[in-house]
């Protein structure tokens, strides 16, 4: 008896030894079956492990009557036979005559015409593992009655507990590799996608390596419109991307719509019994989605959009493919974004170049129309002085008078020219005395033909605005100047009014005129096609300090136009990054964000 347990815990000892001596799970597998073979009857064998991320219990290695059979796998969550008890319940089982009994296997279906009469299972598991279940179900039974003992039990029990901290281990040794090879593979997906500013070229190559690393048969990249929060389509991958034509998905619906609004990723491991798919890619081509892993594209807190990969090419979606497309979707969301800020430069330059132009030829006109005229005014009058010096000395006192007025009015049109390039008041001073300045020098040029005001309601005790970002009050200067200058030029009004409203938060600045007005979604409709750039100035320069612009107008009705601006730095920054396009809802009532202590003046 004694010489029995000892050749069995020698047996166990080199068994421990064979299967802990690889970090390959396929070689732990192999040799708990040849271990296993040494002392029990492996005819009739099967290894079941545990996949926590698909919680699926896989019989990889199965053999019936001592031949390899195809594998198969059940879902543990679903699962009612005996294996999937033996791992919930880490319990072992040895049932002498199964037919006997009301119990079910999941081997049974192995061998249909061969009923199975003895069975042992016992659980993969070791009590030193406390942080970890189960890792699986060693199995074994026979066509006869009573063929397995409570001392085969014990074996295979005892060899199961060493097993499962080898799979263990070997599991873990495989995920570290695995995880070196997807962070190598990471970083070539961010050094590729470093390479490229072109935004058609960055989104190709992020879908080349979404293919490459999670072999998948369809996926798109779809990003999110700032106007109304749907996904709107950019490209796909598959071998039906070239079927794929533009679309949109509306906000909040479908899983896309959904991994946009929460921000929150999702695996779809059924999609026919999942109300929340939204045919989107399918729909444009000719397959049947069966799985999704969608997750979202994350910039500065923003969703900017979302990287959905259908129909995994082997096996479902795991929590891997998860964190790996979430990884790729970090460099992405990053490469998409330089790609645009590189666009918005090289616009920006163009626009630049343009507004110059514009400025040149808008000065050449008003130097023309205004102090050329003047100076040559004063050179016909001065001719004729010197005609009249041999003719009639009598007429020069009152031409010399009239030279004065001219040379007065030359002097003051191009000190206002160099007010408005460069108004020093505004570094020196402040947004209201350099304001103030421009509408006292707008108000001589116009006469009494429209009446410039301005107003300000401030939280402060002297009743003047607070200095703000030297950006900031540049900006709002800039545009006060251009639509009180465009108003005068266009709008016939009588009465132009520049209010400053001021609290703890914000700055509003709204500019109102009782002109003839305009069809403001007329006249934007067609915008691309006009010379004039004066709308969108307005729009790129509230756009810049981070700030709201609003414009309301009806024809025969004036127009009001107005700028809300945040004072925080960290805000203004923050609404820099969503700025969406331009808007201006042509309604007669406004509402802005975050004034509830700021009232607008009535027009």
């Amino acid at each position: 008896m004694i010489e029995t347990e000892m050749n069995d815990l020698k047996i166990l000892y080199d068994a421990g030894v064979a299967i802990a001596s690889t970090l390959s799970l396929k070689d732990v597998i192999w040799t708990l079956y040849k271990e296993s073979s040494r002392f029990l009857d492996t005819s009739n064998f099967a290894i079941a492990l545990y996949d926590d991320q698909t919680d699926t219990l896989s019989f990889g290695l199965l053999l019936v009557q001592g031949k390899r059979v195809t594998p198969f796998a059940v879902k543990v969550s679903a699962g009612q036979k005996l294996a999937v008890q033996i791992l919930k319940t880490r319990a072992p089982s040895l049932i002498p005559d199964l037919s006997q009994t009301a119990t079910q296997v999941e081997v049974a279906q192995l061998q249909p015409h061969t009923p199975i009469r003895s069975l042992l299972g016992v659980p993969i598991f070791s009590p030193t593992l406390t942080e970890q279940g189960a890792q699986g179900v060693l199995l074994l039974w026979h066509e006869q009655a009573a063929v397995f003992t409570e001392h085969h039990l014990w074996l295979a029990s005892s060899i199961s507990k060493q097993a499962a901290i080898a799979i263990r281990n070997a599991r873990l040794y495989e995920a570290s590799q695995r995880r070196a090879k997807e962070t190598t593979a990471l970083n070539e997906v961010a050094r590729a996608l470093s390479e490229t500013l072109q935004l058609d070229e960055v989104l190709t190559r992020i879908m080349q390596h979404v293919n490459n690393l999670l072999n998948v048969a369809a996926g798109s990249l779809l990003l999110t419109d700032p106007t109304d929060g749907d996904l709107v389509f950019q490209i796909s991958l598959g071998d039906k991307a070239d079927e794929v034509r533009p679309f949109r998905v509306p906000k909040g619906q479908g899983v896309a719509g959904e991994v946009a609004s929460t921000g929150k990723p999702l695996i779809i491991a059924d999609t026919s019994k999942d109300k929340r798919h939204f045919k989107g890619l399918d729909q444009q081509v000719s397959f049947q989605t069966r799985n999704i892993l969608c997750v979202p594209l994350i910039l500065h807190e923003q969703i900017i959009g979302v990287l959905e990969v259908m129909n995994k090419r082997v096996g479902n979606f795991n929590k891997n493919d998860l964190t790996l497309l979430q990884d790729i979707a970090y460099y992405a969301a990053i490469a998409i974004e330089n790609a645009r800020l590189h666009e918005s430069v090289l616009a920006e330059r163009d626009r630049v170049i343009e507004a110059e132009e514009q400025a040149r030829k808008e000065l050449a006109r008003d130097l023309h129309d205004g102090p050329t005229q003047l100076v040559a005014g004063i050179m016909m009058s001065l001719d004729f002085c010197h005609k009249a010096w041999d003719r009639d000395r009598s007429l020069i006192p009152r031409e010399l008078d009239a030279m004065q007025d001219l040379a007065s009015r030359a002097t003051h049109q191009m000190r206002t020219m160099l007010f408005e390039l460069r108004p020093l008041v505004l570094e020196t001073s402040g947004l209201e005395p350099a304001v103030k300045v421009f509408l006292e020098r707008r108000q001589k040029d116009v006469q009494a033909i429209t009446k410039l005001t301005m107003q300000v309601n401030t939280h402060n005790p002297t009743g003047e605005l607070s200095r703000q970002d030297i950006k900031v009050e540049r900006s709002i200067f800039a545009i006060v100047q251009e639509t009180v200058n465009n108003a005068l030029k266009h709008a016939r009004a009588k009465n132009i009014t520049v209010t400053f409203q001021e609290d703890h938060q914000a700055l509003l600045t709204t500019i109102v005129d009782d002109g003839k007005g305009f069809d403001v979604q007329k006249t934007l409709s067609g915008y691309d096609q006009r010379g004039s750039l004066g709308m969108i100035n307005l729009k790129e320069r509230t756009e810049v300090i981070g700030g709201t612009l609003t414009m309301e107008s009806q024809v025969g009705q004036g127009t009001r136009i107005t700028v809300w601006v945040p004072k925080a730095q960290e805000e203004r920054m923050k609404r820099r990054m969503v700025t969406g396009p331009l808007t201006m809802p042509n309604t007669s009532t406004l509402t802005l964000p975050n004034t509830s202590t700021l009232r607008l003046p009535n027009q």
